[in-house]
């Protein structure tokens, strides 16, 4: 199995602004995540449009995004229908519901775990630029290396802004952990192929909150648990545009964020309950989203609004 560190990244910038292109050994991309080419792929459409734009990331809040409904937008695309129903109560542009492209990725590419696959991948809460996730990273550490022999070895995988603001990396090997990050050491395959590439080499995954990984690791059957506390963040200064501008602020502020962190916090690790399956399915819409066929229509009659 082979395993990427952080130690082995390029030296290249990565934009933090989702839906501004970059560029990576000269191929244009739009955003670090750049959804928009699996939606086009999946369908068929080159659209050629910036006036439309994809639900990034599971969130813990009730529903649209503050820095979405800012967005001059023509169309909508997201996870769920608890999304949805918040965003037509806020904004006048069509949202749809087509489920988180990162599995439709998967899924369209019959990506499953590896049958070598052995060990844990830990997401530890991430930070952005001007907002840090504060956990006790010692303690973190203890209670992975503590794991029992089923769940070793530990890995951790990092955010860029983890790496790029907060050398995070070098924190977590220098207390023995090896690190992997889908944004460098990948060579130049897209984060979605990378972060699946990485993934699916392991049985379990873990994170001291749940987030967009969690969700993703359970839809490919890979069991996910929260171990340790969440994170305590500081906003006082607005970095994240989405949430209050306080201190101290936790996931377990919100409804879905404590729903979640409850739901995985069970023991014994390493099993999927039925009714983690099924929060999970809700929470990705995978019950109610567009077909191939009725998303095509929709982003073609974007096409011909221009």
């Amino acid at each position: 199995m082979k395993i990427f560190t952080v130690e082995q990244k390029e030296k290249r910038k990565v934009y933090r602004l989702f839906g501004r292109t970059i560029f990576r050994s000269g191929e244009k991309r739009r955003g670090l995540y750049d959804m928009k080419r699996i939606i086009e792929n999946y369908c068929g459409v080159k659209t050629k449009l910036k006036r439309w734009e994809i639900q990034h990331g599971w969130t813990p809040l009730d529903g649209a995004l503050a820095v979405d409904l800012e967005r001059d937008l023509d169309l909508m695309l997201c996870w769920n229908k608890r999304f949805q129903e918040d965003w037509v109560q806020k904004s006048k542009v069509p949202c749809e519901i087509i489920t988180a492209p990162f599995v439709i990725y998967r899924r369209e590419n019959k990506i499953e775990r590896s049958k070598d696959a052995k060990g844990t991948l830990a997401y530890p809460a991430h930070s952005i630029k001007g907002k840090k996730a504060q956990y006790d990273i010692d303690k973190y550490c203890e209670l992975l290396r503590s794991l029992p022999e089923e769940f070793q070895p530990v890995t951790i995988s990092l955010h860029h802004s983890d790496i790029d603001e907060y050398n995070m990396d070098k924190e977590y090997e220098k207390r023995g952990l090896k690190t992997v990050c889908a944004s460098y050491g990948q060579g130049d395959k897209q984060f979605y192929e990378a972060f699946y590439d990485i993934l699916k080499n392991f049985r379990y995954t873990t994170s001291n909150e749940p987030g967009s990984y969690s969700f993703y690791s359970v839809e490919m059957g890979i069991p996910f648990f929260i171990l340790g506390e969440p994170s305590v963040t500081d906003n006082s200064q607005g970095a994240d545009k989405n949430v209050e501008a306080k201190k101290n602020m936790s996931i377990l502020d919100y409804k879905y964020g404590k729903i979640a962190f409850d739901l995985f916090s069970h023991k014994p690790y390493g099993e999927i309950t039925q009714e983690q399956k099924d929060f999970v399915y809700s929470e990705l819409g995978l019950n109610n989203s567009l077909n191939k066929e009725e998303l095509k229509k929709v982003l073609n009659k974007v096409k011909k609004w221009f």
